[in-house]
């Protein structure tokens, strides 16, 4: 214990010491520093990078002393050098007010200057500030962004290849289903493909409100200025986080120390016409002693893609939308506020406002049939939170969520010589959550301190969806739903490396459990255990194992059914009496679960400087899908032997009663006489059931590699890849279908190659981006879509230096799908659908951009 504090004190004195260097008032995190720094001590290298940015170090010397640092070159940021530092080491660094941080598996240091400082150390995939999760992640930083020239957010994560691009995006066309239908062109992440439902997106760490019909997050609305990076758990994460977590959790992380302001402007388009882009982005920050605020606009605009634009859709009438026209304006803050000693004030804040426009139609003898399909979504969010320091490393954090998205759409259908029907109503989606969490060291161990966090929370969402047709209310609801819950997680030391355990360097077991109830639909609770083992400095082993849920949707529960009452002969032969047909939605949904486990490694050699490579397996089974299970004529339900659960040959009076009172439309009755529920020979019960099993599996692989090839110029490469298995069985006795690999659903394989040259003012990256092949099974003998692999180049020039000294002019072009490459032709089954597989290729074509920034 006393070589541990003394250990903390030289910490501090390092940490007083470069306090009494010449600094500047305000940190600038934008200015740019020459480095030629040997491989050395870790702790000898950060403080160097410290003296000369003039920041204050703190860090525990058992942490970085004697670990070694990889050569240092070229012109970076202070913050660039420091991450660059740590990428190979489980150290963090936390940046603020001219301070940085360093956080190992030691005990935490925290001093006068650095008030509550440690609240933000958050990493996705846990509750305790600092933790090593036991699953794969993925991170998607600024520089990222930025060398990929993107502009958008939902651009950025469908070029990772364990999303798929299908539900909600812009782009997907008619005829891949409904749930790839484009309601209001958001972007929604949907890892494996399980539903961007059952991937949780968060915002700092918070929920944030329901978009649209099918529980995912508008992901788009959120300006790509305001982003300081993006976490991917890819692993079932419901004890951390609750419901919608079955595929992962996202996490959007803002910035918070940008200081100064910056503009950009930009322009680009197809070369085949359409998707005319134009916007522009303003993002500024200040600081001062104790706080700071950013804040960010996005304006966008893009013209649509039309079928008389591409050679593959001749098929189409030449006026339907491959793209729609989408006009967005979106405003993000972030701010926080010391209050007191140890007590901060944190604030984040959305607003949305988005138009688009999608056409479709056909010829036909009698002319062209239209139809124009105008959504408006308008979304906010505000998201208080206030930390307290409680002392002994301990942390209270109380937050409150709350936001709207009301996505209101209009279509106009008409046909020659009738008059036009117009449809309109709208998805008006309200969340409300409030969350307390406590964390911190609970006993000191051998191996270092055993820590856990604890805490609960109340939820409430709610759905007021409506449909008109011709100002005539034809389907309403307003539902919601609320929740409460308890969660706890530990995370266990087992062995250290001061411990010199033989062939093993660092051992840590982590745990995590969660109990949610749903009044009147039920109670879940997920547990969750994992490991990381360190055999050495060179490799990581890691493996999770956990149980997950998600609540069914409003829209599930709540659309509406309509029920049918017919005659039992049209599908029994010789059989009297009637059939009662139930088809829609469904109030008695009950959540849906998963089981989850993977396991994979992180081999990241310290004999070869800034090289990576990772691989993961995961395995996900899903039960109790919600599901309509009978997709075509009602008699299959009579032929198929696998429906034969879905038939109930003696329902009672009071069911009967109660689907036909409950009915959208009330009973439609198709036979000769009154409805009589003692003549009811069987009921078919097609409506939203918990039945769907789903098997999910596959390998995710990914590589980096960084060098220099002279003190001003250096080589990045990276890699990432993902192969994915997954079937689906309706019920018990229906064969199992193919999911992966098959037309509207992800394919097998998915990957993404990158290479980047960086020099003093100059940066230019490609990367190739690789969709395997699907089949469409759709009809016999079914056939194979090809693959598509597109290259994309991006570049950006830096010119003088702004008063805050990073570049006064930044210009960047990009250049993506390079050589047009299109994709391949499908059959369609209906006059308006897209003629290829727009969930997993793209119309856009061969796009070119120009974006110039000024930093005042």
């Amino acid at each position: 214990m006393a070589e541990k504090r003394f250990h903390e004190l030289a910490a501090l004195l390092a940490g007083a010491a470069m306090a009494a260097l010449p600094m500047p008032a305000l940190a600038q995190s934008d200015q740019t520093y020459q480095f030629d720094l040997q491989a050395q001590d870790l702790g000898d290298a950060l403080r160097s990078v410290a003296a000369k940015a003039g920041w204050e170090l703190y860090a525990s010397a058992e942490d970085v002393n004697g670990v070694p640092a990889p050569r240092l070159e070229g012109e970076l940021t202070a913050r660039q050098a420091i991450e660059r530092l740590l990428a190979d080491t489980n150290l963090r660094a936390r940046f603020r007010d001219g301070a940085v941080i360093i956080r190992g598996r030691t005990a935490a240091i925290v001093t006068a200057g650095d008030e509550a400082a440690d609240s933000e150390i958050v990493v996705t995939g846990s509750l305790i500030r600092g933790a090593d999760i036991p699953s794969a992640r993925i991170t998607v930083s600024r520089s990222d962004i930025e060398n990929a020239g993107q502009s958008d957010l939902g651009e950025v994560v469908r070029n990772i290849p364990q999303n798929f691009s299908g539900g909600q995006n812009p782009g997907v066309g008619f005829g891949a289903g409904q749930l790839n239908s484009n309601l209001n062109s958001a972007s929604h992440l949907n890892l494996r493909g399980l539903g961007s439902d059952a991937t949780l997106t968060l915002l700092n760490g918070h929920r944030l409100p329901y978009d649209g019909a099918f529980g995912g997050v508008d992901i788009s609305a959120i300006p790509v200025e305001a982003v300081e990076r993006i976490e991917i758990v890819p692993d079932g994460s419901s004890a951390q986080y609750g419901s919608d977590a079955v595929a992962g959790v996202a996490n959007i992380i803002l910035r918070r120390d940008f200081t100064g302001l910056k503009t950009s402007a930009r322009i680009g388009g197809s070369t085949d016409g359409g998707n005319f882009q134009q916007g522009a982005d303003v993002v500024g920050g200040t600081s001062w002693t104790s706080g700071n605020l950013i804040a960010a606009y996005h304006f966008a605009h893009n013209s649509a893609i039309y079928a008389r634009q591409r050679s593959y859709t001749d098929a189409l009438a030449p006026g339907n939308s491959l793209y729609p026209s989408i006009r967005q304006h979106a405003v993000t803050m972030s701010g926080r506020q010391t209050l007191a000693p140890g007590i901060e004030f944190k604030v984040d804040g959305l607003y949305s406002n988005r138009r688009s426009i999608i056409t479709s139609g056909s010829l036909g003898n009698a002319g062209l049939t239209e139809s124009r399909y105008a959504p408006t979504t308008k979304a906010f969010s505000i998201i208080p939170a206030i930390d307290v320091d409680l002392g002994g490393q301990w942390m209270a954090k109380a937050s409150l969520a709350y936001g709207k998205d009301n996505s209101r759409y209009n279509r106009l259908f008409s046909q020659p010589g009738i008059a036009g029907t117009v449809t309109s109503g709208c998805y008006c989606n309200t969340t409300l959550t409030t969350e307390l969490v406590i964390d911190g060291p609970l006993v000191s161990l051998p191996a270092g301190d055993l820590r856990v966090a604890i805490g609960g929370g109340y939820r409430s969402s709610s759905l007021r969806y409506s449909r008109y047709e011709n100002e005539g209310l034809v389907a309403a609801f307003d539902a919601s739903r609320k929740s409460h819950y308890l969660f706890g997680e530990v995370q266990l030391p087992v062995i250290a490396p001061e411990q010199s355990v033989p062939l093993v360097r660092r051992l840590t077991i982590t745990a995590a459990a969660r109990y949610e109830n749903y009044p009147g639909m039920a109670s879940v609770t997920t547990p969750k255990l994992g490991a990381v083992l360190e055999p050495n400095r060179d490799l990581t082993i890691k493996a999770s194992w956990g149980r997950s849920f998600k609540a069914p949707t409003l829209y599930q529960q709540h659309v509406g059914y309509e029920a049918y009452l017919l005659p039992a002969n049209w599908y029994v032969p010789a059989a009297s009496g009637t059939i009662f047909y139930a088809s829609g939605g469904n109030p008695d949904l009950e959540p849906e679960r998963a089981r989850s486990w993977s396991a994979g490694f992180e081999f990241h050699p310290q004999a070869l400087e800034g090289f990576h490579v990772g691989a993961s397996y995961f395995n996900v089974r899903y039960r109790d899908r919600v599901a309509r299970p009978i997709a075509g004529s009602i008699a299959s339900a009579f032929s198929q032997p696998g429906y034969a659960s879905l038939l109930n040959y003696a329902p009672s009076t009071e069911l009967l009663d109660r689907l036909a009172a409950g009915s959208l439309y009330g009973l439609t009755n198709y036979t000769a006489g009154p409805f009589d529920p003692a003549n009811v020979l069987v009921l078919v019960d097609n409506r939203n059931l918990n039945l769907a099993r789903q098997d999910i599996e596959g390998v995710d692989i990914n590589t980096s590699v960084r060098f220099s090839i002279s003190p001003d110029q250096n080589i990045g490469l990276t890699g990432s890849a993902t192969y994915l298995k997954s079937d689906q069985q309706l019920t018990p006795l229906l064969p199992r279908t193919q999911l992966a690999g098959v037309i509207f659903n992800p394919p097998h394989w998915r990957g993404r190659l990158g290479a980047s040259w960086e020099a003093r003012r100059f940066n230019v990256s490609m990367f190739a981006n690789y969709t395997g092949s699907v089949t469409d099974n759709r009809y016999l003998p079914s056939s194979s879509v090809d693959s598509i692999l597109t290259f994309d180049l991006a570049a950006r020039l830096d010119i003088g230096n702004s008063s805050s000294r990073s570049p006064a002019l930044t210009i960047t072009i990009v250049a993506n799908n390079m050589f047009n490459a299109k994709p391949d032709i499908i059959r369609v089954t209906g006059s308006t659908d897209t003629p290829y597989d727009s969930t997993n290729y793209s119309a856009t074509g061969r796009f070119l951009g120009l974006t110039v920034s000024r930093s005042w």
